[in-house]
């Protein structure tokens, strides 16, 4: 793949050491040494981020296209098996011999499957306390003294334009 943006000598092997997983210390040490004259590094050290940006995109993409072969190859799989199933049903038969392999229809393990037709009667149910967190960050904005909780400072992040 070619890069998006010209990367050079030092900026190019910051690139390498961030893609790398291997020398967290040397990237570290690479970066201190390019924080020098941060108005003309600045530029560079954006190139490096847009690069690694647009890499990310790109794998993202790739992680969908194999989700969605993984998704289909599973629901093929499925398809031929109850296929299958429903062959050996009309049959009447729970074996066969294929060649190197035996099917054999067999009844799932596990909990038995539960559906529940109509309304629950309050002695079958349960609930769940969970906090309520907009609530606790409201009396908190209020003023209000929690020993539960505590608001914590904003994270910051930097906008590239």
């Amino acid at each position: 793949m070619g890069t998006l943006f010209d990367l050079k000598g030092e900026f190019q092997a910051l690139y390498e050491l961030a893609i790398s997983e291997d020398d967290d210390q040397a990237f570290m040490d690479t970066l201190e040494a390019l924080r020098g004259e941060l108005e003309v590094k600045a530029g560079g050290y954006v190139h490096v981020i847009k690069q690694l940006e647009m890499e990310a995109d790109e794998c993202d993409k790739v992680i969908d296209a194999f989700k969605q072969k993984k998704t289909s190859r599973a629901n093929a799989v499925k398809r031929m098996k109850e296929a299958l199933i429903d062959a050996m049903d009309v049959a009447g038969v729970d074996n066969i011999p294929a060649g190197e392999y035996t099917l054999k229809i067999a009844k799932n393990g596990g909990l038995q499957p539960l559906k529940i037709d109509s309304d629950v009667p309050d002695n079958f149910t349960k609930v769940k306390i969970e906090p309520d967190n907009d609530l606790i960050r409201k009396a908190l904005l209020d003023g209000e003294e929690l020993e539960f909780a505590h608001l914590e400072p904003r994270g910051r992040h930097l906008n590239i334009k």
